[in-house]
């Protein structure tokens, strides 16, 4: 008999049997929150669940791995349980051979004293009949160690079907649950993901104000750049800019300090809580070296945000060019106009301020507050002067050889690392 094969089958019995208790109701499962329930998550909420998935996906994993090592433990013939019933199973198989030999010898007894012939004595006759006697009481110890046997070969067989039942079954139900885990974990990150791709928002505006079309060499133009917020709710602003000429440096207000521009695009001054209606605007200057040749320059403004759902907006990106002229001309006194700018296709914003300062406040007021406190729609946020404000980031000095690309993929890379 192949006890391998009968406890194997038995196993499978037992594990298959009770499999629709290890499934999750369809009831259950299609179960919905109340109305109540079902607002949107906040953007932190679905980087928390994300993580809270993995975590659960991995202690799931732990699991289901830690009862795949029991799986192949007691499923082993060397498992102290396996080893209990073989040896069980050995001893009532000699049991039983003892049990046939004792009955035997019955047999053989009974024949011999049947087999004494008429002339026996008394002592023949006697000594058969104690052979008798002796054989049936050894076939009767025989018979009850038999059944001793068979009992503890059942008792330690149940034990070891039992026990592998209850680790396969265990192993199914992990198996499932692992398998759900990561089926919620593929979710939590395709919402996460989801959630942090870019929104294009029109209604983010910005603008250069105060650039002149044209920059005579050996001397410093003074302008700004505005970001307004138009969407009806409030934002954390985070503009992009950049400004740029082949023989200039440009320069930002921090407070009451001038600070230069990194040669790069940058988040310039990003601003938090910026309600519906306000505008920041940060100052910028621009001087060329008065032995500069002619030529040209190039400046870009764009409103990048985030709000608690959205850690990507990006608002329209507006490009400006203005003349460089030989020092002594007479500029013509006009404002460099806004260029159009290819901005459906530009990536993902990557990058982090590269430099630091004070972001952009309302007078004598918190970071990106309205200008005038009794309104707070059409209000303008101006530099401040508080050394505890944020830092910010402006940019400049970037080469026009770079080309727009390298300036959208910039934008895209300076956002990314916000989030």
């Amino acid at each position: 008999m192949n006890i391998r094969r009968i406890l194997t089958t038995t196993v499978a019995a037992a594990v298959t049997a009770p499999a629709a208790l290890l499934s999750v109701s369809p009831a259950f499962a299609a179960e919905t929150k109340p109305a109540a329930q079902t607002q949107k998550p906040t953007y932190e909420e679905l980087k928390k669940a994300a993580a809270d998935a993995a975590k659960a996906y991995d202690a799931a994993a732990k699991a289901y791995a830690d009862q795949r090592a029991l799986v192949e433990k007691v499923m082993s013939d060397d498992a102290p349980e396996a080893k209990a019933f073989h040896d069980a199973w050995a001893a009532a198989e000699k049991a039983k051979a003892a049990k046939a030999a004792a009955d035997q010898a019955v047999t053989d007894a009974k024949a011999k004293l049947a087999a004494l012939p008429e002339t026996a004595d008394a002592d023949e006759k006697a000594a058969a009949q104690k052979a008798v006697t002796d054989a049936e009481a050894a076939a009767k110890a025989a018979a009850e160690a038999q059944t001793a046997a068979a009992a503890k070969r059942k008792s330690t067989g149940n034990t070891l079907a039992d026990l592998r039942i209850d680790t396969l079954r265990k192993y199914d139900a992990l198996t499932k649950a692992k398998a759900a885990a990561q089926k919620a974990k593929e979710t939590a990150d395709a919402a996460l993901k989801a959630a942090g791709e870019c929104v294009w928002q029109p209604k983010i505006s910005s603008e250069l104000k105060g650039l002149p079309a044209q920059v005579v060499a050996g001397t410093t133009v003074d302008f700004s750049f505005r970001v307004s917020n138009a969407t009806g709710h409030t934002l954390d602003v985070s503009p992009l800019f950049f400004v740029h000429t082949a023989q200039g440096k440009a320069q930002w207000l921090d407070g009451t300090v001038w600070k230069e521009l990194p040669d790069e695009p940058s988040i310039v001054a990003p601003a938090k809580g910026v309600a519906a209606g306000s505008t920041i605007e940060v100052k910028v200057r621009l001087t060329v070296d008065a032995k500069a040749k002619a030529g040209k320059g190039d400046a870009l403004i764009a409103g990048n945000a985030s709000d608690a759902y959205n850690p990507c907006i990006l608002g329209p990106m507006k490009g400006y060019k203005f003349a460089v002229l030989t020092a002594g001309s007479k500029p013509d006194g006009d404002a460099a106009k806004p260029q159009p700018t290819e901005d459906k296709d530009r990536p993902k914003p990557t990058g982090k301020p590269t430099a630091g300062g004070s972001a952009p406040t309302a007078q004598g007021g918190a970071a990106a507050t309205p200008l005038n406190t009794a309104t707070t729609t059409g209000a303008l946020a101006s530099t401040g002067s508080s050394s505890a404000m944020p830092r910010l980031a402006l940019a400049g000095g970037v080469a026009v050889a770079l080309g727009a690309g390298a300036v959208i993929a910039t934008r895209r890379r300076k956002a990314t690392d916000r989030t």
